[in-house]
């Protein structure tokens, strides 16, 4: 009803009556109050949101205003309602910032007066710890270093050309070219090829911290020993330690191909160096003086080394089989645990639920917030805190 006043009234009047100077009816705290804790106050004193926001919010993390109240105090018609991390404040009366301070301070002083209703409102929400996905993380540089190494033109060789007096820059253009390519070529195999084994470590450990058995969601110990198994272990035992899963099998071709990326894993990220079986080009010398062994051209040759020597095939066959190897493993779960796992395992930011242990998507991939150039902010306000 109140509501109903309210709209037919603002289309009956043509222009509101400007605030009188110093004086304003809306205020956006977002430093001096926490929006749990007006949200937990507020639920423990009046119950459910009642305000016109709660209608047309759709019942997920996904919204601008996730709550407001329409409350009354001594006649004043007071507005509330709360965004992610702002609360937006909207009275009846115009208020000074000496009495917006006030406000602010009765709403905290109301917290410890309500102090058992409010904490007992508050142990009744879900509480979550936001964390990093580090396998989105990982995924995002992977897929960018990926695309460079599919989309650079192959390698052509350099071959002699004769000078032109006409055109001096005839000869350096395909040296300028094949070093510009090697930069950026060579940059990304180095990189892929380091973090494809780590991207699928993390994979499968967020695998398994996603889909724990509830069971075992308290016993954080296990996990940790979970994680510092084998990778082979580890796969062999996913299904024991994650719901809706059955065995993996262990000799599909997508497999092996997964495995001979991982065993190639600590020679490479501890830096290790083979010069034999990493050579990439033998040199004889006689004293001081380099004979080699190969003949043609010379920058030519030195840019075909690094190809042989960083395969560029090869780290993209890698990268592309451990992703083969990571969709096969969702193959062995239920449908409904897969499409659950889809949702949240792309997430990078999920959240870890404090009680049971269990890790979800609690938010939107999008940061949304509105920005109002004709209100206030409470830490604008001319007084002193």
């Amino acid at each position: 009803m109140e509501v109903s006043e309210f709209l037919k009234r603002d289309r009956t009047t043509k222009q509101p009556a400007p605030p009188q100077r110093g004086r304003s009816n809306a205020l956006v705290v977002r430093t001096h109050l926490r929006p749990v804790d007006v949200y937990a106050y507020l639920r423990a004193r009046f119950g459910e949101p009642n305000a016109f926001q709660n209608i047309l919010r759709r019942d997920d993390s996904d919204n601008w205003i996730h709550w407001d109240f329409n409350i009354k105090s001594d006649g004043v018609d007071i507005y509330i309602a709360g965004t992610s991390r702002e609360i937006h404040f909207m009275v009846g009366e115009a208020l000074t910032d000496r009495e917006w301070k006030a406000l602010i301070l009765g709403f905290r002083s109301e917290f410890a007066r309500l102090g058992r209703e409010k904490s007992e409102m508050t142990r009744t929400f879900e509480k979550f710890f936001v964390f990093q996905n580090k396998y989105v993380a990982l995924a995002n540089i992977c897929a960018e270093l990926h695309e460079i190494l599919v989309d650079m033109p192959p390698f052509e060789p350099i071959r002699p050309r004769k000078a032109s007096l006409k055109n001096p820059n005839y000869l350096a253009a395909p040296l300028r070219r094949a070093g510009e390519r090697a930069s950026t070529l060579y940059g990304a195999c180095v990189q892929l090829s380091l973090l494809t084994p780590v991207l699928a470590e993390a994979y499968i450990n967020m695998f398994a911290l996603i889909l724990r058995h509830p069971n075992l969601r308290h016993d954080w110990n296990a996990y940790h020993a979970f994680v510092r198994e084998h990778i082979p272990n580890r796969i062999g035992r996913l299904h024991e330690v994650c719901f809706g899963m059955g065995p993996v099998d262990r000799q599909t071709e997508a497999y092996g191909r997964f495995m001979s990326v991982m065993n190639k894993r600590n020679f490479n990220i501890h830096g290790n160096v083979d010069p034999e079986r990493e050579a990439i080009e033998t040199i004889y010398f006689e004293g001081r003086r380099p004979l080699y062994s190969e003949s043609g051209h010379h920058i030519g040759r030195f840019f075909a080394d690094l190809e042989n020597l960083h395969r560029p095939d090869v780290v993209i066959y890698d990268y592309e089989a451990v992703h083969a190897f990571l969709h096969e493993l969702t193959t062995y779960l239920t449908p409904s645990v897969a499409f659950f796992l889809s949702n949240v395992i792309d997430d990078p930011y999920p959240g870890f639920e404090t009680r049971q242990k269990r890790v979800t998507r609690i938010l939107p991939n999008q940061l949304m917030m509105g920005v109002f150039g004709q209100l206030r902010y409470d830490d604008d306000l001319r007084v002193s805190w």
